[in-house]
């Protein structure tokens, strides 16, 4: 059976984790990999990764090297992680061109005032404030194609795992 890769991006507060464990828990056979989680393994040392490109690279290579051991053992893979087009996507591409495994890419994005009300709903401690706009300009500016932006402002969750499940359109390839 071919496995799939999902990198599911957004901004904090678009629904990546609710959407990514839904996505984990449907799947016959699948591993949940949280950015922020790998992210934070690092204790002394700790940068942030918007303002380190050394701690944002040690990211992508653990997720990566997860990713693999878990295609090799037969498994789907959802990412739940912040990713800008054609930065990491083109990234995975090369690095997991040795699997027979499709790849999709879904940004999920919502409304400015959406955000900032998940935002707040957040503990204080999760809360990112101006820092979730500041995600949706990036990857807004980063210009990724139409097919893989999903507005998630007034959809519910069953309907954004429907669509990432069953629709084409988010398939990465080198031509994408």
């Amino acid at each position: 059976m071919k496995r799939t890769v999902y990198l599911i991006s957004g901004p904090a507060g678009a629904g990546k984790s609710t959407t990514s464990r839904k996505i984990a828990e449907i799947l016959e056979k699948s591993a949940y990999i949280e950015g922020d989680f790998i992210n934070h393994m690092v204790v002394g040392g700790h940068e942030k990764p918007w303002l380190s490109e050394t701690h944002l690279n040690l990211i992508w290579l653990n997720m990566l090297s997860l990713t693999r051991n878990y295609l090799v053992n037969d498994y789907d893979v959802i990412i739940d992680y912040y990713v800008t087009y054609s930065d990491k996507t083109n990234y995975m591409l090369e690095a997991l061109k040795d699997f027979n495994i499709d790849i999709k890419f879904i940004v999920l994005l919502v409304d400015k005032d959406e955000l900032l009300r998940r935002d707040s709903q957040r503990p204080v401690e999760d809360q990112m404030g101006e820092r979730c706009i500041i995600g949706l300009n990036e990857i807004i500016a980063s210009n990724p194609p139409e097919r893989h932006i999903m507005n998630t402002t007034q959809t519910d969750i069953e309907q954004v795992v429907d669509d990432i499940l069953r629709n084409p359109k988010y398939l990465l390839n080198p031509l994408s």
